[in-house]
């Protein structure tokens, strides 16, 4: 939703481009999972990584109680000689105790005698299932199946961004493929066996070496966990047009509320950005929580969220969702990893900005962060607990952490 897969356009195809940039590196250091989990045999090789350089950061005021910083989130599918480097992350609570992990585009990297290749590329969702604690990183199993695997089906009705009607497909020109991205997900209240998914509808495509994407519709499915199928979609709200233009930003909608009968979705833009966002805003639609508001474009009502004048709009990507104390908006301001936490009571009111700050590893050595999304079932009174891709964190694009960032 807005985030920089959207909102900075290039990041998911960061991750493509990692298919044509196989450089051997250093594997990244492994912690281990946590305690009543068996630890994965830790071969000779590879090597462990030089320790990168101290970067010297400004000392702020306020620091998290909890001491996690840039920690990598794994799946038990992940090994010393074989990591993910995933785009994005959005969880969502089942009834059951678990939370489950939606990604993006997801990239398998197996360790050899050249360094780290054996590239095997998902492209659109993968998922996670795991428990989890407060304050802590959670650690889970490859949903469905014990391995990485397509989440949300490939879409057919995307197409080429040159006017010409072809399909997005692989292949086809220099189209490189077709995605659903997620962008939200939540329990729907009125069946808890069902997670709202909201999504994203792009065409990737240009030269290997620089691939682009264009965002062209937008739309959600209804997830059952109970049966693992789903029961409705996708539905494509905002369908893809064949000259394949791009749908505006504010239409791409993600991190759902819902607050009694109601359901809230939220979206940015952001108008001037150099490096960071300079000048943006926040949207958000409020409708009926019913499948039938959902299916119906007319229901999308957008309204612009305001500031009690704390501070300004600047997103290059924000994450909205509940926590124990009221909503938090979770923004990312810049490559280099600025972001901003704003609070607000209920849906509606004016926001305030509570905190700015830099995300831990951030600014990178080799690339930059991107990606961030807000946990609020990991988060404490006292600390809210994000995740995010740093680059030097693994392979590739590198691999995606948790943080613990002041309240």
């Amino acid at each position: 939703m807005g985030t920089p897969r959207k909102a900075a356009g290039g990041v998911s195809v960061c991750l493509v481009t990692a298919l044509v940039l196989l450089a051997s590196c250093s594997p990244p250091s492994l912690s281990p999972p946590r305690a009543g989990r068996p630890s994965s045999p830790r071969p000779s090789q590879p090597p462990q990584p030089p320790q990168p350089p101290q970067r010297t950061r400004r000392l702020r005021a306020v620091t998290p109680t909890s001491s996690i910083r840039a920690v990598p989130v794994r799946s038990g599918y992940e090994i010393a000689t074989r990591v993910i480097s995933r785009d994005i992350a959005i969880t969502v609570v089942l009834p059951d105790g678990y939370e489950l992990w939606l990604f993006g585009d997801t990239l398998i990297y197996h360790w050899g005698v050249d360094g780290w290749g054996g590239l095997h590329f998902i492209d659109g969702s993968t998922a996670v299932e795991a428990r989890y604690t407060r304050g802590q990183v959670p650690y889970g199993d490859e949903y469905p199946s014990g391995q990485p695997t397509r989440f949300l089906p490939v879409p057919d009705d995307v197409y080429m961004t040159d006017g010409s009607g072809r399909p997005c497909i692989k292949g086809n020109g220099e189209s490189a493929f077709p995605a659903r991205w997620p962008t939200g997900a939540a329990v729907m209240p009125t069946d808890t066996s069902e997670v709202l998914i909201t999504y994203s509808e792009v065409c990737v495509f240009g030269p290997s070496g620089n691939p682009q994407d264009a965002t062209e519709g937008w739309g959600y499915a209804l997830y059952n966990w109970r049966t693992r199928q789903f029961d409705r979609g996708p539905v494509d709200v905002f369908n893809p047009r064949t000259d394949g233009a791009a749908i505006a930003a504010s239409s791409v909608w993600g991190s759902p509320i819902f607050d009694n009968t109601n359901l809230t979705l939220f979206s940015s833009t952001c108008r001037r950005q150099y490096l960071g966002c300079v000048d943006g805003h926040v949207l958000s639609v409020t409708m009926p929580a019913t499948t039938t508001a959902l299916d119906d474009p007319t229901s999308f009502k957008v309204s612009q969220q305001s500031i009690d004048g704390s501070g300004s709009w600047e997103p290059l990507s924000i994450a909205v969702a509940r926590y124990a104390t009221g909503l938090r908006l979770v923004a990312l301001t810049s490559i280099a990893g600025n972001y901003q936490i704003f609070s607000t009571p209920t849906v509606g009111r004016p926001w305030h900005l509570d905190r700015s700050g830099t995300l831990p590893g951030c600014p990178t050595l080799v690339g930059y962060c991107f990606a961030l999304e807000g946990h609020p079932e990991l988060s404490n009174p006292t600390d809210i607990f994000v995740s995010y891709v740093d680059p030097d964190a693994g392979p590739g694009m590198g691999h995606l952490v948790l943080s613990a960032l002041p309240d």
